[in-house]
């Protein structure tokens, strides 16, 4: 089993910021440090809440005045930065939460201070307390923030924003009205950096799953402009395709699933245990005088523990058949485990997806 993530923050590692920190703050007492970190219930504590702990412990180390707090903070990160460490990597998450700590009630200097960390740690769940309490001015800064010369700093503006951003805090009135979303996707709509690109794309995903009919437009606005914002309109168009949704579908070209044809879908097994897989095969034939886009994919359907079963689909690829084109295909999934979902035994399903329309369901049993 690897590692968990959580465990990234290690005795050394803690040693490691009181050594580098200690010029700046002389008074810091490093065993005194740890024994905050480290005390009480940290066996337990997940990832976010240790990082949490680092950050509370930390912001007591700061003077209470964030006036003061801020520039210090922003050297500390300069001391690391300097010193050689990998300010980017993930175990320095914490710090932008220290910035919520001690700076919530001076936006002023919490802009500055998360708009220099962004650019070396990110900052998108920091920045949405500030969103909730200072929604005008905040979401102004973002707006000026989507020119910005650094990709962090602009992806900030955009992943900062989203309304639906797993693992944090919602920003409900997003969900009805994107009216302030939109201005800054707009700025970024041909962002040459794939890290903006990603998260503008995320973005109109989540915009997608709340208000469909604006994500459409701003989609068949962008798209064929260029190949940047046609990679920001596929990929943000992802669970729109994956409904089956005929606008979105329309946007892409593919082709009316009556000319396609679906002939031996068969399961290979009828039952697995829990860590096998379930492989299937499937011929597909384009039966019309033109060339067809096909986008093929499949449908798994998993046992809930109350009984019911969710339909979760997967790609299988995408590509033009050509007329009469005649195609076999094999397909294997795991069941093994993994973070985000938890299996249970019982009937589960598969079934093919052509162009969005469902085809024929097979069922099998999985045994945990």
């Amino acid at each position: 089993m690897p590692e968990p993530l959580k465990n990234i923050y290690t005795p050394e590692f803690v040693a490691q910021l009181c050594s580098s920190w200690k010029a700046l703050l002389p008074d810091l007492n490093a065993k005194q440090f740890a024994k905050s970190i480290f005390e009480d219930n940290w066996t337990v504590l997940e990832l976010k809440q240790r990082m949490s702990r680092l950050a509370e412990v930390t912001a007591k180390e700061l003077p209470s005045d964030f006036k003061v707090a801020g520039p210090l903070l922003r050297k500390m990160i300069i001391q690391l930065v300097n010193e050689g460490a990998q300010v980017g990597g993930f175990e320095y998450m914490f710090v932008p939460e220290i910035v919520l700590n001690l700076g919530i009630e001076h936006w002023k200097e919490s802009m500055i201070t998360i708009e220099f960390i962004t650019k070396h740690t990110s900052c998108e769940f920091a920045i949405r307390p500030f969103i909730l309490k200072y929604e005008e001015r905040t979401m102004q800064q973002m707006l000026q923030w989507s020119t910005h010369s650094h990709q962090n700093v602009r992806r900030l503006s955009s992943e900062g924003c989203r309304s639906r951003l797993p693992w944090s805090m919602a920003l409900p009135r997003f969900k009805k009205d994107a009216t302030s979303l939109v201005r800054i996707l707009e700025n970024l709509k041909a962002d040459d950096s794939l890290f903006v690109r990603k998260s503008v794309a995320n973005n109109l995903n989540d915009i997608s799953k709340d208000l469909p009919d604006l994500a459409l437009l701003l989609a068949k606005k962008w798209h064929g402009k260029n190949d940047y914002s046609n990679w920001i309109v596929k990929h943000g168009m992802r669970t729109l395709l994956k409904s089956g949704n005929p606008k979105a579908m329309a946007l892409f070209g593919y082709a009316d699933v009556s000319g396609l044809a679906l002939s031996s879908f068969e399961l290979n097994q009828r039952e697995i245990d829990f860590g096998e897989s379930i492989s299937f095969n499937f011929t597909i034939e384009n039966k019309t005088t033109k060339s067809a886009t096909v986008r093929l994919e499949y449908a798994v359907y998993l046992m809930k523990k109350n009984g019911r079963q969710t339909k979760k689909v997967f790609k299988i690829t995408e590509r033009d058949f050509r007329s009469n084109e005649k195609l076999l295909l094999s397909k294997i999934h795991p069941f093994k485990p993994i973070n985000t979902r938890k299996y249970y035994s019982g009937e589960h399903g598969i079934a093919l997806v052509i162009n969005g329309t469902e085809f024929k369901k097979h069922s099998f049993l999985l045994n945990i």
